[in-house]
This record gives C-alpha cells, structure tokens and sequence, in this order.
C-alpha cells in the first residue's frame, strides 16, 4: 500500500467519522465512497468493516435502550443479515468491480431522496410488515454493494422515534448488518494482510472524527449539516456512477 493510498484511506475515515459523530450514520458510504478513488472497492469494504463495527457497538449500546430497541426491529435486523448472506454468497458479487456503479446508484438514490422536501411517516401498526420487508430490501442491496443505505436509512428516518432513539437504532441494525457483510466478505476470501492491516489503522482516524463531529454538532444546527453531508454524499456517488454510463 502506497503513502497516497494510506493518505487517502486516513482522509477518508476522518471525514467519514465526522458523519458518523454529527449524525449517527454515514461512516460505511463516505468512507468506501473516497477510498475508491485510490484502492478497490473489495479493499475499501474489507477496511470499513473493523471501523464501523467499532463505532456502531458504541452507538448501539451508548443510550440504554438497546432492549426495547431490538425488540421492536428484530424482525428487520434477521430479515437484513439473511439477504446479505444468501445474496452475497449466491451471486458472489460483493465487492466486485462491477458494483462500483451501483454503490454510487444507492448513494445518488439515498442522498436525492434525504434532500427531497418529501418526509414519509410510518406508523408503528405499519412497521409490524414493514419491518421485515425493509430489512430484506436493505439487505439484498448491501448483499451486492456492500452498503446498508436503501431503502434502510429513508425509512428509518420516516419512524416515530425521538433523535436519541434514532441514533441508538441505526447503530443496532447497522452493528448487525456490517456484521453479516464480514462473514459474507471473509467466505468470498475478501480479507488479505494489507486491507486488514488497513482496518486497525483506520480506528485512529474514524475515532479522531467522530470526537470532531460531536464538536460540530454543537456548533452548527443539525439541519445544516445534514445537507453538508448529503451533498457531499450525491457529488461522491455521482462519481462512483459513471462506469454505468
């Protein structure tokens, strides 16, 4: 791995970390979304995962309502974990240069949706199918892309839950899913010396970003810089489109 490469890879979880700090989410996208323009996109994914897993059973846990929470959506955490095995393990997809492009569909898909004046509501009688449903859309895309972002993040957001709960809950379905994309990844033969080395090394940069995205979220209104972070998000899944082009 070449000092560009690392320089990038460390760039990448910083600014990814002050997502994940400031809003709760956001950390798996942006990071595989800046390290693909210097590494591959199985790399990035096999690096992401040490880092984010770190953070979310931090996010998970941090609130005490880890109980309730997992009770309510545990239809959608089995329901995502399995699509993500049966479709990474049949396809054998995950990872492959082939979804680049569509890693930046999700995320073009995703960011033009968030920064719609649309905002669905989703009732808690209609969570009890929907749940499950999300969960299994959520998980064949993360199957193949290797990113848990839709329809997962949209519908979270149209819940009735407070900001508190809503953090804790990303981190529980996101601590879950990153979970079966390692077992998905490890089966496929996705890990090597370099990209695990890589995952240790990232743990610095995201945690030095997460503790700045706390700062920023004090400083600036939340609004604000969810649409920072959203156009950034487009401008970096554009750039991952192209090769569909």
């Amino acid at each position: 791995m070449t000092l560009v490469q690392m320089l990038v890879i460390a760039g990448a979880f910083v600014i990814a970390g002050v997502a994940k700090g400031a809003l709760g989410m956001g950390l798996p996208p942006i990071a595989i979304g800046l390290m693909t323009f210097s590494i591959s996109l199985q790399d990035s994914i096999a690096i992401m995962v040490l880092p984010t897993m770190a953070t979310n059973i931090w996010q998970a846990i941090y609130g005490g309502g880890f109980r309730p929470l997992f009770r309510r959506f545990w239809p959608m955490t089995l329901g995502a974990m399995a699509a993500i095995l049966v479709v990474a393990m049949a396809f054998n997809h995950l990872g492959s240069p082939q979804a680049v492009g569509w890693v930046g569909a999700v995320l073009i898909v995703y960011s033009l949706l968030a920064l719609s004046a649309w905002r669905p509501k989703v009732s808690r009688v209609t969570e009890r199918w929907a749940n499950p449903m999300i969960g299994l859309a959520s998980g064949a895309v993360a199957g193949i892309t290797g990113v848990a972002a839709v329809p997962f993040l949209p519908y979270m957001q149209a819940l009735e839950l407070d900001r508190h709960e809503l953090v804790q809950a990303l981190g529980i379905q996101f601590m879950f899913m990153i979970g079966a994309i390692t077992l998905a990844l490890a089966w496929q033969g996705g890990f090597d010396a370099g990209n695990s080395l890589g995952g240790v090394i990232a743990l610095g940069p995201t945690m030095l970003g997460v503790w700045l995205g706390n700062r920023i979220r004090h400083a600036l209104s939340a609004e604000t810089f969810r649409r920072i972070f959203l156009v950034a998000l487009l401008a970096i899944g554009l750039h991952m489109a192209r090769s569909l082009l």
